[in-house]
Formats: C-alpha cells, sequence, structure tokens
C-alpha cells in the first residue's frame, strides 16, 4: 500500500526524543491507578469510533482498569483534540488522531498537531471511496466528472466537516478533473451520509466501512477508491488510478496520541500496549473488514511520520 510505503519511508532514521515533564508525574510501573479516558473527536459510529473502542477494550483487558471512550463531535476533530491538548500530561486522558484532526489542528490559532501533542502510537490507515447517493444517476467515475462540467457548481458534496480531510481531499480532486463542486459540511460521518441517502447530496468521500452498510443496501453507489490496487474487502470498486486519476492520493491515518509533555516511560508502556492489541487476530480482521490496514512503529516514528504529514497538509491547504 501506498500509505504503509510512506509511512516507512518517512519514519526511517527517526530520532527524535520525546519530551518528559519536569515535575514530579506518575511512573510506568504504578501506572494506570485509576479509569484512562480515551477521547475520540467524532460521533460515534463512524470508523474512528469503532477503531478507538476496539483499542479502549484491549486496553482495558490488559490492564485490569477501566478505560472510557468519550465522544467529543465537532470542528472537524478540532473540539476532542483540543479538550485533550488541554489536558494534564499524566496519560489519563488520551486522544484516537486523524488525518481530519490534523488538518484542522493546522489551521487553528495556536494549535499545533505536531508540538501540542505526545504522540504515542499509529493504529491504522484506510482509503476513501468516492461515494454516490440516489441523487445521482450516474455509475462511473467519468460520468460524475462529465456531469459536473457540464454544470459546473450543480453537483452537492457533503464532508464530515469544513476544513477537514475529506473537505480538501475533494476539492483537490476537483482541482485535478477541472471541475466545479459546491461543498456542503456537517458535524460527523454518519449525519452526511443520512444526507447523501436521503438525496439533500450527490456524493461525499467516505471510508469503505463508513459507507459499507449503504453499498449493500443498494442505498449508495461507490465510483472509485483510493486504494492502489482493488480491495478484497470490495472488489467491485475501481481505483481512482483505473479510472483516469492516478493522482489522486489520499489515505486516511489514524492514531493514539496524549498532552504535551507525556512521561517517556508512560508513552513507551502505552506504545507496547497498542502494538499488542494491534497484532491481535481479531482487531486485524477488523480493520481489514473495513480496508483498512493496521500500522505499527515507534512514538519517535509516529512524530517523523505527523511531522512530515503537517508539511505535506500545510503544503496543499495554502
Amino acid at each position: 500500500m501506498r500509505f504503509t510505503r510512506r509511512i516507512a519511508a518517512m519514519a526511517f532514521g527517526a530520532g527524535v526524543l520525546l519530551a518528559a515533564s519536569a515535575h514530579a508525574q506518575p511512573q510506568a510501573d504504578s501506572y494506570p491507578e485509576r479509569a484512562i479516558t480515551v477521547v475520540v473527536p467524532w460521533p460515534a459510529g463512524g470508523f474512528t469510533d469503532r477503531l478507538g473502542r476496539l483499542m479502549a477494550e484491549k486496553m482495558q483487558a490488559i490492564l485490569g482498569k477501566p478505560v472510557l471512550v468519550e465522544n467529543r463531535p465537532g470542528a472537524s476533530a478540532g473540539i476532542g483534540s483540543e479538550q485533550v491538548m488541554r489536558a494534564a500530561p499524566d496519560g489519563y486522558t488520551l486522544l484516537v488522531t486523524s488525518t481530519d484532526g490534523t488538518v484542522k489542528l493546522l489551521q487553528g490559532k495556536g494549535t499545533d498537531p505536531v508540538t501540542q501533542f505526545t504522540q504515542i502510537a499509529m493504529l491504522a490507515a484506510q482509503p476513501v471511496t468516492l461515494s454516490v447517493g440516489p441523487k445521482f444517476k450516474g455509475s462511473t467515475l467519468a460520468q460524475f466528472v462529465d456531469e459536473a462540467k457540464r454544470a459546473p457548481g450543480s453537483i452537492a458534496y457533503a464532508s464530515n466537516g469544513e476544513g477537514g480531510a475529506t473537505h480538501y481531499g475533494m476539492e483537490i480532486f476537483a482541482r485535478q478533473a477541472g471541475i466545479q463542486l459546491s461543498h456542503i459540511p456537517y458535524k460527523g460521518t454518519a449525519p452526511a451520509l443520512q444526507d447523501l441517502v436521503g438525496g439533500q447530496v450527490e456524493a461525499t468521500l467516505v471510508s469503505l466501512q463508513g459507507v459499507g452498510a449503504m453499498l449493500q443496501g443498494g442505498r449508495a453507489r461507490a465510483l472509485a477508491i483510493t486504494a492502489p490496487q482493488r480491495v478484497a474487502a470490495a472488489p467491485n470498486i475501481p481505483t481512482f488510478a483505473e479510472s483516469g486519476y492516478p493522482g489522486f492520493d489520499l489515505t486516511l491515518w489514524y492514531g493514539m496520541v496524549g498532552p504535551k509533555g507525556m512521561p517517556e516511560p508512560i508513552v513507551r508502556k502505552l506504545n507496547q500496549l497498542l502494538r499488542s492489541a494491534l497484532a491481535a487476530p481479531d482487531v486485524q480482521q477488523a480493520l481489514r473488514s473495513a480496508a483498512a490496514e493496521p500500522v505499527t512503529g515507534s512514538p519517535e516514528e509516529m512524530l517523523q511520520f505527523v511531522q512530515n504529514e503537517a508539511a505535506r497538509w500545510r503544503t496543499m491547504i495554502r
């Protein structure tokens, strides 16, 4: 997968050490002594939520302490991300971060996905589909582009939030295809998909897991997927490359972070714990059923990767 190769290339040679807080902090041998909260900055039901709950379940089983999932949606992951950014760096408040959260934080004042967080572990990566609802009558990406060129701005697409990765991703595709689309932002994937199948909007960029039930029920159709080749979970969906757009590359990634200044021993403990959780057969199967791949690595590798992603997205946003 392109993403996996990219993450390996970006992580190679990473040697940036994690900063530990100077004041007294709990040590790894006694951590955790109470419940851990994992903040998911999206509504319940989406892939980020599912991934966060999978990790929380495994963490709780290994640690023997409650690991609670708290959904804090809004502002394209900005609300939940800022909540964790301001939390105590003691390892008891963590965040499931993603491409969307990184992109949103890059546009905020005083927020930075690199310096404002402690990078703990990468978790997964997955491609997205350009999916349409019943309002759009075509069945191929070529027909979608032709219709958009015939009537510029007439096709409305939903995103899971203003300024997020799927918003910018669709705008990047529109530039590559030479078309104009109308953007309708929502507060998450679930409400965006509701309006997609209800006919209020024609299209959206969404993960296969997010739209899968609607594809199976015939309420939505996937025109293309951003994977380098067709995925086993949905072999009938053509790739963007084979549909004539090999340069369109939008892979969503997910990881676990905490507030900046977390003690390094606790970061290491969480990193090993999450890597063990990702290795569980049921977790790997759950990810692959959503056309996602588990991604592991050290905290330093994640830090190097997020630094590179932030630089890449800053350029695209400009």
